[in-house]
């Protein structure tokens, strides 16, 4: 088993380890952001909870659920986390502000502003 998963490792973690603690860091810090409501803040620490306590819903000797279901239960509670968290709050933390097709977005500096009124020629 450790000689196919450690060239296994060489080949793809330089490529699947950052977005894998980009993604851990995020679940970090919407976890203890006051802005996030408390039932989706508490899912991880309820999730870590049931990964050390030594009752399982599953039993372990179940072929291959069994052993899983504290990694399966731990990525459900991240991925429900950052699914369920603000949007804004999400974009915040991971520093990318969605940007609009408005001009004053892509370069503020050529935007000029002004007011406008209306002109009745009838009159």
């Amino acid at each position: 088993m450790l000689r196919l998963a450690i060239p296994l490792l060489y080949m793809f973690g330089p490529r699947l380890l950052p977005p894998i603690f980009r993604f851990l860091r995020l679940v970090w810090r919407l976890t203890f952001d006051k802005r996030v409501p408390i039932f989706l803040r508490m899912l991880v620490p309820l999730a870590v909870i049931y990964v050390v306590s030594p009752y399982d819903f599953l039993n372990d000797r179940l072929p291959i659920v069994g052993r899983f279901d504290d990694l399966i239960i731990m990525g459900l509670a991240g991925l429900l986390l950052t699914k369920l968290a603000p949007k804004h709050v999400i974009d915040e933390l991971t520093g990318s502000s969605l940007k609009g097709d408005r001009p004053e977005d892509k370069d503020p500096s050529k935007v000029v502003d002004g007011s406008a009124r209306i002109v009745d020629d009838d009159e």
